[in-house]
């Protein structure tokens, strides 16, 4: 149909070379979801490079070091994230209960082999 060729899927290569952190973060996720994982990283490298304190950032490179099967490295990003989180440093528009549990899952996962979040959602 016309209508499937309007649609354009757009590629992680070809969005704009990044200036900013968000844009870096954008399209390392795109990277991330195309299971380009080495590319991914160091799109969230820089973003951290240009905000230490990056909640997205640390989560995102937490997320892409587990893919990568680097556990120990995943652990000390999702660590960081959470601590950002507990902090009150999370960015604008992103929603801190359900990035903290989501973050404390990747922990327990990769540290305990399993979610564990039954005292997190039962015993408020």
């Amino acid at each position: 149909s016309s209508q499937e060729e309007n649609h354009v899927k757009i590629e992680a290569g070809e969005l704009p070379e990044p200036s900013i952190g968000e844009e870096y973060i954008r399209r390392g996720w795109a990277f991330h979801a195309t299971g380009m994982q080495a590319e991914a990283e160091a799109d969230f490298k820089q973003a951290l490079g240009l905000d230490a304190d990056s909640v997205d950032a640390n989560y995102a490179l937490g997320l892409t070091k587990k893919a990568q099967g680097q556990n120990e490295s995943a652990l000390e990003y999702f660590r960081k994230a959470m601590n950002l989180i507990e902090a009150g440093k999370v960015e604008e528009g992103t929603q801190p209960e359900m990035l903290r549990r989501l973050t404390l899952a990747h922990i327990n996962e990769l540290s305990d082999g399993d979610w564990n979040l039954e005292d997190e959602i039962w015993h408020q």
